[in-house]
């Protein structure tokens, strides 16, 4: 069994994603003294990504493509063939890959004598790389500003934010008013100290929240313009021709309106609407 596990485990590391024995042996599920449950083995490399199949078929009808292929050997042990090419006679030679990082090179007579009849293809699950998607361009209503939605978080602490700023620009009247109505007065030197460090410190807040908020502002605008624009262009270069405005200036006209709202969507110009309610 072991000699089994190690040739699944050098099949996985030649495919990119190296599965330890260790790992594989405790996936394992024996079903006699001497004998695994192959089924285990298998819903545990689907489990990790990799298509498999243990398979009946002869030396002859093992694709090439297919390689590199764990072949089940005689006495539970395996080999994992890599290649097969053709001596100089025209015979089938095949290339077996070791444990160690060497491989040897078995003739067909060779590699018969010990082959059980049944192999394991094995490959990678090929999954779509959801990050080059984008599906508000399958959306045929509304797409533009579900571009803008897709970022509210940055919005929200931009408006969070806001909030804080303009709690703290009260700050400094609460603190000349204080000064003029109570400190002067009762010439209060210790309360006037205390205010002008909280004042100090108020005012450190607030220019942090605001720098926070331009990093905040910066970052939703370019991600959203980069999404906007690549969407814009997509459209653009995948109208048919049926379906192009017979007034090209007003087509241009649509485009440079998207351009306005994506400009003021993902610039400082928004900050200037989030203040006005203060």
């Amino acid at each position: 069994m072991k000699l089994i596990i190690e040739g699944l485990s050098l099949t996985t590391q030649l495919l990119g994603t190296h599965l330890s024995v260790a790992t594989l042996t405790a996936h394992t599920i024996r079903t006699t003294k001497m004998g695994i449950d192959f089924s285990s083995l298998v819903e545990y490399l689907k489990s990790e990504g990799f298509e498999n199949t243990l398979s009946q078929r002869l030396l002859d009808d093992i694709p090439s493509l297919a390689m590199p292929v764990l072949l089940l050997l005689k006495n539970e042990e395996s080999a994992v063939l890599t290649e097969v090419s053709f001596d100089e006679t025209g015979q089938r030679k095949y290339k077996i890959q070791q444990v160690d990082g060497l491989s040897i090179w078995l003739t067909q007579s060779e590699l018969s004598e010990k082959y059980l009849g049944y192999c394991w293809f094995i490959k990678p699950r090929i999954t779509e790389d959801v990050r080059s998607e984008l599906p508000e361009y399958t959306m045929p209503k509304a797409w533009f500003f579900k571009v803008i939605w897709r970022f509210k978080k940055y919005y929200y602490q931009i408006i969070l934010a806001t909030f804080v700023i303009n709690f703290l620009a009260l700050v400094s009247s609460l603190y000349v008013m204080n000064v003029y109505d109570r400190v002067i007065p009762n010439k209060s030197y210790q309360t006037l100290w205390v205010l002008s460090i909280g004042v100090i410190i108020a005012i450190l807040f607030e220019f942090t929240a605001k720098m926070l908020r331009g990093r905040l502002t910066d970052i939703a605008g370019k991600k959203a313009d980069l999404i906007i624009s690549s969407a814009l262009f997509r459209k653009v270069t995948n109208l048919k021709l049926q379906e192009k405005p017979i007034s090209s200036g007003s087509y241009v006209n649509n485009l440079r309106d998207f351009e306005s709202v994506r400009d003021f969507m993902t610039s400082a110009s928004l900050l200037t609407l989030v203040d006005m309610p203060f």
